[in-house]
């Protein structure tokens, strides 16, 4: 036995050469180290090898678990030994010792983190007061939440919401709904309210905007919203809120719904009131159209005008649509065929009828997706009669390039924080312009284009006062100027009388007011942007020069004539701007803001 023993041992492997671990925090490493390769470094550092039994242990990473059961496992006795180093266990003494000299020499100001009292653990977990200021806070930021995103206020009581609160600061306790219903929201909607009355406190000409609408519940409300420009040349918009309606929608309803709305709730004059913008309802004509500035909405204008232009039967069309929109079948059946005919795969649109580009968009998307739609109606005989017929798919086509041009024109016209009623005449006459009929339309592209242009015609050029509103607003823009103004002479002798009444009121501070009733156009959409950008370049070519007027008076009236005769002279802000045509609205903004344009009393 003694002589197989040497002969193993003459034949067992020779040692590997180890090295330590360099920036070892754990004391294991003192039982294990790497082989090293023929330069003195760790052959593979992911296989420690014992430094006892030289066998090699697995570990990832930093992780040194299974060093120590190798330990515990083969060698018990070191095992012991590295669990009576105590503290130290998973630092490296050196390192330790290093680090507490540095400790010494540290400034006395430094902190030192100790272990935490008990009374201070037992603090930690203890909600906070509901008169806290950290309670209160949270409370605010919840109500926020909750008006901001205009969810449900029985939000605060679903557990998914409560979890999370929970997860993020657990000394919250989360009120009950009727605390937000009936105090931190309240609370909240005072405190805006306060901030919009204070910027509104300072006689600030104002416009209105208004409409009804119906709940889920058949509950009709009133929403007024308030568009003003603050000093600074901001333009801001709010809400007002929500009027119940419990009675008939007559025009002295609806106008002393208003006026509760701006004269009681929010103590404004409606005398500084500049316009108000509705539909077009017969109600609401006969109960703002006398008193006030009234303007009709160009999107609902425009959307009458082209429904009753689309005098066209499209009930086979909306049956096709319907019928891939409700059944799951017909519609993996057209992924299919898209994916097959390589066409984008869209789903089919239907129309609404309060809006006129849902039909234009239905009409677009079902020629888009007119040979997958086809294909798969053809596999199905019990669908066949919802196939368009040659003559169907020509008629929808001309909808299609008649209404093309003005698809933008209704969302161009949308928005809060820019103003868009100087916009209007460029806009009427790019439209007047592209539904102009040429020699070789057909007769439906005909009909459609002079029922859609007859019926704008009545809506807004048959309408004297709505003209020289409209006129006025765009002779001052500078971006435009005269170039669409058909009342010239009619506007300057509207604003040189409304100067000389502002004089002979004891008015005349309003002369330096950056706020009034026309608005110049500034922070408008991008698409709107370019839209009005081409709309000039085409109207330049056939617009004429006229005369400015030169009669000398007295005054105000004196002044606002020198005024015009400059301001005419000037060039248009679209052709100094040329070269920085995405910043044209800033340079508006700031060319009035700044009195650029040297006339106070246009202002």
């Amino acid at each position: 036995m003694i002589e197989v023993n040497r002969k193993m041992e003459s034949v067992a492997p020779p040692r590997p050469a180890l090295v330590d671990k360099e920036h070892s925090r754990s004391a294991i490493w003192k039982y294990f180290g790497y082989e090293t390769n023929e330069h003195g470094k760790p052959k593979d550092t992911s296989k420690p090898i014992c430094k006892s039994c030289y066998r090699a242990v697995l570990t990832k990473g930093a992780n040194t678990s299974n060093l120590a059961k190798h330990l515990k496992d083969r060698h018990p006795d070191l095992y012991k030994e590295f669990r009576e180093v105590g503290n130290c266990s998973h630092f490296n003494i050196t390192e330790t010792l290093t680090k507490m000299k540095e400790d010494e020499t540290q400034p006395a100001t430094k902190t030192i983190h100790s272990q935490p009292t008990l009374p201070a653990v037992f603090e930690q977990q203890r909600k906070y007061e509901a008169n806290s200021n950290e309670a209160k806070k949270l409370n605010r930021a919840v109500a926020v939440y909750i008006c901001m995103d205009q969810v449900p206020v029985y939000t605060v009581e679903k557990p998914g919401f409560k979890q999370l609160l929970e997860d993020l600061n657990n000394r919250y306790a989360l009120p009950s709904r009727n605390f937000f219903m009936h105090t931190e929201i309240p609370a909240l909607y005072n405190e805006t309210k306060e901030i919009v009355m204070n910027r509104l406190g300072r006689k600030t000409f104002f416009s209105c905007t208004t409409d009804l609408w119906t709940s889920r519940a058949t509950s009709t409300f009133m929403a007024v919203t308030l568009q003003f420009v603050t000093e600074t040349w901001d333009m801001q918009s709010w809400c007002l809120g929500c009027i119940g309606l419990n009675s008939e929608h007559t025009a002295e309803c609806l106008r002393e719904a208003l006026e509760e709305m701006i004269q009681e709730a929010w103590k404004l004059d409606m005398s500084y009131m500049a316009g108000i913008t509705t539909d077009n309802a017969s109600a609401n004509k006969k109960a703002f159209q006398q008193d006030f500035t009234w303007v009709p909405c160009f999107g609902h204008n425009l959307n009458l005008a082209i429904n009753k232009g689309l005098d066209i039967d499209l009930s086979r069309l909306r049956k096709t649509v319907s019928a891939f929109s409700r059944s799951p079948k017909m519609l993996r059946q057209l992924k299919k065929k898209q994916k097959d005919l390589q066409l984008p795969e869209h789903r089919m649109i239907h129309d609404e009828p309060t809006r006129w580009d849902s039909a234009y968009e239905m009409v677009e998307r079902f020629l888009e997706q007119q040979q997958a739609v086809c294909s798969v109606l053809a596999d199905d005989r019990k669908k066949w009669h919802l196939m368009s017929k040659d003559s169907d798919i020509t008629v929808l086509e001309t909808v299609k390039e008649v209404l093309s041009p003005v698809s933008s024109f209704t969302d161009a016209l949308s928005g809060e924080k820019h103003t868009t009623l100087s916009a209007v005449l460029p806009l009427s006459w790019k439209i007047f312009s592209t539904l102009t009929v040429e020699e070789g339309d057909s007769n439906l592209k005909r009909q459609l284009k002079d029922n859609i242009r007859e019926d704008l015609r009545q809506r807004y050029q048959n309408n004297t006062h709505l003209q020289l509103i409209l006129n006025t607003a765009t002779f001052l823009d500078p971006r435009f100027k005269d170039s669409f103004v058909t009342l010239r002479e009619e506007v300057k002798q509207n604003l040189m009388v409304s100067v000389n009444l502002l004089e002979a009121g004891g008015q005349s501070q309003q002369t330096s007011s950056p706020d009034d009733k026309q608005q110049p156009a500034k922070n408008t959409k991008s698409d709107l942007k370019r839209l009005l950008t081409s709309i000039q370049g085409g109207k330049k070519s056939e617009h004429g020069e006229g005369s400015s007027s030169r009669e000398e008076g007295e005054g105000a009236e004196t002044e606002l004539k020198n005024e015009f005769s400059v301001y005419e002279k000037m060039p248009e802000i679209s052709r100094i701007a040329e070269c920085l045509r995405e910043a044209l609205e800033e340079m508006i903004q700031e060319a009035w803001k700044l009195d650029v344009i040297h006339g106070p009393l246009i202002n």
